[in-house]
């Protein structure tokens, strides 16, 4: 900001650099009690985090998605190989991103 009407600022040049930390965070032991499960991180990330599940107690055929995969959370869904809800299953989870939540 330049106040001095006679003359002119030039900028010819700026840059930023900005360092974020990796942060992982994670929750073991988890049902997924109606067969949904949906996780709320307590401080969120910067940008979309990876996601990882390691699945415990699943029937052969068994398998699960994610879904909703945001700096805040995501949904977990477990199914049967027919495509139908299962309920009741463990899991742990752990996602890895960028950024301290505010």
């Amino acid at each position: 900001y330049n106040d001095d009407n006679k003359t002119s600022s030039n900028v010819t040049g700026l840059s930023v650099k900005l360092n974020m930390e990796e942060r992982t965070i994670g929750e073991s032991d988890l049902t997924s009690s109606s067969g949904t499960k949906v996780i709320a991180y307590n401080k969120p990330f910067y940008a979309n985090p990876s996601v990882g599940i390691a699945a415990q107690n699943m029937a052969t055929g068994d398998y699960f998605t994610i879904t909703s995969v945001s700096g805040t959370g995501f949904t977990v869904k477990f199914l049967a190989s027919n495509g139908s809800t299962v309920l009741d299953r463990n899991f742990t989870y752990q996602a890895v991103g960028f950024g301290k939540g505010v």
